[in-house]
């Protein structure tokens, strides 16, 4: 699982981490039942506090991402959420606010918008890298 932080970009580094296994799920650049690394494997790939890599993970296993079997390791999950359709819309509708509203601040044309929008889901239907 490769995976880098940006330490001067403002995001904090556990924000980071968490957006990109999730980008790395959906692309299916991480497969479901897929073995990942250890907290303690990460922490240290990562330079980071063990603490730190055991906050993401249990924030990853609450989003239904991954989940750790004892003895076993960590996993990918199968991707099923136990949320209801209501309980997904009501939470990407906030999340497409945020960005409508940041793309008007920005003044970013909302057709413009669409059309970023619609590249990334093709991006991501592709599995390709989001660099």
């Amino acid at each position: 699982m490769y995976l880098t932080i940006e330490h001067n970009s403002g995001v904090p580094v556990s924000a980071q981490i968490v957006a990109q296994v999730k980008y790395l799920v959906v692309s299916g650049q991480l497969e479901p039942g897929e073995r990942i690394p250890s907290v303690r494997a990460l922490a240290s790939e990562l330079k980071l506090n063990p603490t730190t890599v055991a906050r993401i993970y249990r924030q990853l296993e609450a989003e239904e991402i991954i989940c750790t079997q004892p003895g076993r390791g960590t996993f990918i999950t199968q991707g099923r959420s136990s949320l209801t359709l209501t309980e997904k819309r009501r939470q990407i509708v906030a999340r497409v606010r945020e960005l409508v509203v940041e793309s008007g601040r920005i003044n970013l044309d909302y057709s413009e918008l669409n059309k970023l929008v619609a590249s990334e889901v093709a991006r991501i239907e592709k599995k390709e890298d989001p660099s």
